[in-house]
């Protein structure tokens, strides 16, 4: 799970922060076109992402020492995964509060023997979602074990969701199939949050047991 947040560090940063901006600005003047705002707030959030990757990447290049600087890049981004606890705390004092928490989660992160403990705390991760192109059509596979009380991983779940249908957009499949295989859960509990993602991304998403009600 380290990887992961590495990996998506930096687009949940992007998605919180925007997300927050938008519930504050829903506090000061009205709630009734909150969602469309936070649809926004997401796919902004993603190209921000999908940008900064790609300028990383072409500094990345021209550096010699490049395991050094991927590992710096990696520990931030590692950190900013944790932004998303701003959504839930967005007033003034709790975003203090919420930095602070940032900064020492950095610090441990660059710590080894508290990077190693952290590691083995996270090791555990609760869903997988991949794209198989191999198939007759595009196939979105989201593999593992439901756990109500571990919200975490719903958020990465999202996060793993919208970058993938993020990246199918463009080659403007007709249909995407969908195979969940997510045990200790009904599939048609879990399946509203996958089909709304993938709605607000403008993906056509097909699961057989949709297709017979």
């Amino acid at each position: 799970m380290t990887q992961n947040l590495e990996n998506h560090g930096f687009l949940i940063f992007f998605i919180s922060i925007l997300i927050v901006t938008q519930l504050r600005w829903a506090e000061t003047y009205y709630y009734n076109d909150i969602a469309p705002r936070i649809a926004a707030a997401i796919l902004f959030g993603t190209i921000l992402n999908w940008g900064l990757t790609k300028f990383l990447d072409s500094i990345t290049s021209q550096i010699k020492t490049k395991e050094k600087w991927q590992k710096n890049i990696n520990d931030i981004s590692f950190t900013l995964s944790f932004s998303f606890f701003w959504v839930a705390f967005h007033e003034d004092g709790q975003l203090a509060g919420g930095i602070i928490m940032l900064l020492i989660i950095y610090m441990i992160k660059r710590h080894e023997k508290a990077n190693n403990w952290l590691s083995i705390f996270l090791k555990s991760k609760n869903f997988e979602v991949e794209l198989d192109e191999t198939k007759g059509l595009p196939t979105v596979i989201v593999k593992g074990k439901h756990d109500p009380d571990n919200l975490t991983a719903f958020q990465y779940l999202c996060v793993d969701l919208s970058e993938i249908f993020f990246e199918i957009k463009p080659k403007k499949f007709k249909e995407v199939r969908l195979d969940l295989q997510v045990t200790n859960t009904p599939n048609e509990k879990i399946l509203p949050l996958i089909f709304s993602i993938a709605e607000n991304h403008g993906i056509e998403l097909s699961y057989p047991s949709k297709a017979t009600t």
